[in-house]
């Protein structure tokens, strides 16, 4: 059938354009795309970095729920009118793109959301479904002492987690005061202001966990300074940059350097239903996390917002 979704161009260009989504098979469901989050992947899109991991022009987005409109004759879990959230597929794979009016998935490539009062724009569930696949994968122990560098949306979320588990202590570290206040206000026990690159000496070599969310140089350095021996190093964030540190360093004080990104996990797709639950019951929430919300019509202005984190900018949602 014929649909419609937005198309990355690079240099800040998109349009809403054409788009071909096959009629549902039998084990396939055709879904009535609600709301899309843009995540970094989106901005890379945008911004025009993305030529290394596929030619320009394409449509993406992979952070869609939706209502299911036709279901073939061998679904059985999935109904007409059901609300679901999808799951990921390649770039390229026809009505995989959820950054668009329909979408096509098999019955094993999405979940069932709960009815309830939750906006249709709060059921942003695929970067929850990172970070739980994350916490189960760090080697979290209970007690254990833990920072988060970064902030931003997925480190919110990480705060969100992290406080409704054994964690014994808490710290969060960004360089945005309002950033840090969401974070005490969602649990961490201690926030640090990192303005101009100070530390303080006390966290040296403190933290038995240490998740990086920021996704940058700094970031990583922070890491380092902050991890005690025989620590674990989360590094969830997406480095798009090459970094060198001492693997002498990396030897006598035993460090764990976890990558805990959805690729490591075959089974990746398991975990929707856990983190929709999980959102059902309030452990996780997008409240006050998503900050921008516009109409597919208006998705220049919400893209542009993202890119350069104005407005207060955490997340963006676009509807349908």
């Amino acid at each position: 059938m014929e649909s419609e979704g937005i198309w990355y161009f690079g240099d800040r260009k998109i349009e809403l354009r054409r788009l071909e989504v096959p009629e549902p098979g039998p084990r396939d469901v055709m879904v009535e795309i609600e709301a899309c989050g843009v995540c970094r992947g989106d901005i890379v899109g945008f911004v025009g970095d993305y030529a290394r991991y596929h030619p320009y022009p394409f449509c993406a987005g992979h952070e869609g729920v939706g209502t299911a409109i036709k279901v073939g004759g061998q679904v059985r879990e999935i109904k007409v009118g059901q609300r679901v959230a999808l799951h990921e597929l390649p770039i390229g794979t026809p009505g995989g793109a959820l950054m668009a009016r329909h979408a096509l998935r098999s019955d094993r490539d999405l979940t069932a959301i709960p009815q309830g009062s939750i906006p249709v724009h709060l059921w942003i569930v695929e970067p929850v479904v990172c970070v739980v696949n994350s916490l189960i994968h760090s080697g979290l122990q209970p007690g254990d002492s833990i920072a988060v560098i970064g902030a931003g949306y997925m480190g919110l979320l990480f705060v969100q987690g992290l406080r409704r588990s054994l964690t014994g202590n808490l710290t969060v570290l960004d360089l945005d005061q309002q950033r840090l206040r969401l974070a005490r206000d969602f649990g961490a026990d201690l926030t640090i202001h990192l303005q101009s690159g100070s530390l303080p000496d006390s966290l040296f070599r403190s933290f038995d966990v240490v998740v990086d969310t920021g996704g940058s140089e700094a970031t990583m350095d922070y890491t380092f300074r902050l991890v005690r021996m025989g620590g674990i190093i989360v590094n969830f964030a997406w480095h798009r940059h090459p970094y060198t540190f001492d693997l002498e360093d990396w030897h006598l004080n035993g460090w764990r350097i976890l990558n805990t990104v959805p690729e490591m996990n075959p089974d990746f797709g398991a975990l929707y239903a856990r983190a929709i639950s999980l959102l059902a019951n309030g452990t996780f929430t997008n409240e006050r996390l998503v900050t921008h919300v516009g109409p597919v019509e208006k998705a220049l202005e919400l893209f542009n917002a993202a890119a350069d984190r104005t407005d207060g900018y955490i997340k963006g949602v676009i509807t349908f």
